[in-house]
């Protein structure tokens, strides 16, 4: 993606700051992944969209150590929060993607 188109935030033309642009970029992948997965409500029962409530209880079992709420999830698919390097090792073992999935946008 050119500098220019990831500078400039299309609304009124003001720059963003790197912490903007990275929290753009985070939200955008995490979105994504969340929208394209699915669970299962049983071993063999129906499956539903993921959501940040089953997504936060997962990451609460899954990785105590890294703490993070339905809210803080929701703060993060809507770019008004930066994760923790804790949290996005943690989401990259979850999705099965590497790390540097949620820190780059290079497939514009």
């Amino acid at each position: 993606m050119p500098l220019e188109s990831q500078t400039s935030n299309g609304a009124g033309g003001e720059e963003l700051s790197p912490r903007q642009m990275a929290a753009a970029v985070f939200s955008k992948r995490l979105a994504e992944l969340v929208s394209e997965s699915v669970v299962s409500t049983e071993a063999e029962g129906p499956v539903r969209s993921l959501t940040l409530y089953s997504l936060a209880q997962h990451l609460e079992l899954a990785y105590p150590d890294v703490p993070i709420s339905q809210s803080g999830l929701y703060r993060l698919i809507h770019g008004e929060a930066i994760p923790r390097l804790d949290l996005i090792v943690a989401l990259a073992r979850v999705f099965d993607v590497a790390p540097e999935y949620f820190i780059t946008d290079n497939n514009q």
